[in-house]
């Protein structure tokens, strides 16, 4: 398992740990958090062991967590989390922390009615309440001089549902069936998927999932991660099936070569042309981790992408119209010319 992975399992289930002695008004053992934990995440197994190290992790932190001895036999040590000291340690927040979550709160619109957006919310208000109604003032002041606009379907309330079960499928490693409509299609149908990791982008949310023939009983899908719009699922069935994620799967280095959330096994080396008066704008609309800028002597650029996918160069080259040319590969100039061709038409018709 990719180490961003195994630190992604390590830390729910550590928040795991604590929203349940949270929700605890009697204190719980380890053993009884263990299987609480065992059975909301859906692991195989867990060792009381390690809920030892996560409470360990929490107090280390500061939270008031502490082991109390009870006449119950069945129940002779609990663990307790003293409520009335929650908020302590109270980390000082200024108008710059406040500032920047209120800005960063706004992007995250898209998620409004999942439970992301419940935490959010929950977090926010917090802030706000251990703040003084002096620097509250003065953040709405600074606040109304800070605009937020992105794209996005507004937020995902009607989705929640779906969410929470591909979250859970992810976290549990489960086949599941879903209803999706790709884009450009008249009709959804049903497909199966091993989902490995939820992303979002651009104000979406996808799913990066691999395929896998319902008939049989794949357990170890080894076909490629494609990304799965959220907006185009209409509905998700749970498998009584478990699969073993692929083990050269990253989510981050799943993106290395994408410009947005595309990605496919081939991407190709690009060279492009732009004049001089569009370049500053061709490297922020080609902006790619593998980007390098070469100047002529003429003031135009040549951007050169070491590893990229025509799906994501070819419409960004076309918005920058005849101020950009791709050089290489020719299979991508082949491309341009049959498009040309094919507009050249339309227009004069």
């Amino acid at each position: 398992m990719a180490p961003s992975m195994q630190r992604g399992k390590q830390t729910a289930r550590q928040f795991k740990v604590l929203e349940l002695l949270e929700n605890s008004r009697f204190g719980m053992t380890t053993r009884e958090i263990r299987d609480e934990a065992v059975e909301s995440l859906g692991l195989s197994s867990l060792h009381e062991k390690t809920i030892k190290r996560d409470l360990e992790h929490w107090r280390q932190l500061g939270y008031p967590i502490e082991q109390h001895t009870t006449a119950n036999p069945d129940r002779p040590k609990i663990w307790i989390l003293d409520k009335t000291r929650r908020k302590i340690p109270r980390l000082p927040i200024g108008v710059v922390e406040l500032l920047a979550f209120s800005a960063g709160r706004e992007l995250l619109y898209p998620l409004a009615g999942t439970p992301y957006w419940d935490g959010i919310q929950r977090l926010w208000e917090r802030m706000r309440d251990s703040t003084s109604p002096e620097v509250l003032a003065h953040l709405d002041r600074q606040r109304a001089g800070l605009i937020v606009r992105g794209h996005g379907p507004g937020n995902y309330a009607n989705k929640e549902g779906i969410l929470s079960s591909l979250n859970r499928a992810t976290f549990e490693h489960r086949l599941i069936k879903v209803r999706y409509k790709g884009l450009g299609k008249d009709r959804s149908r049903s497909r199966t998927l091993a989902p490995h990791a939820i992303c979002f982008f651009d104000g979406s949310i996808y799913i990066l999932a691999a395929d896998v023939n319902a008939a049989t009983d794949q357990t170890h899908p080894e076909g490629p991660i494609k990304s799965f719009k959220l907006d185009r699922i209409a509905a998700v069935s749970f498998l009584d099936r478990r699969f073993i994620p692929q083990k050269d799967f990253d989510p981050e280095a799943h993106f290395d070569n994408s410009i947005g959330i595309f990605h496919h096994d081939k991407p190709k080396k690009f060279r492009i042309r732009v004049e001089k008066q569009f370049a500053e704008l061709a490297e922020e609309i080609l902006k790619h981790r593998q980007q390098r800028i070469r100047e002529q002597k003429d003031g135009a650029v040549v951007i050169e992408i070491e590893a990229a996918y025509e799906e994501e160069i070819i419409p960004r080259v076309l918005s920058l119209g005849e101020h950009a040319e791709i050089l290489s590969p020719k299979s991508c100039r082949e491309k341009m010319v049959k498009l040309a061709k094919r507009l050249l038409t339309k227009y004069r018709n």
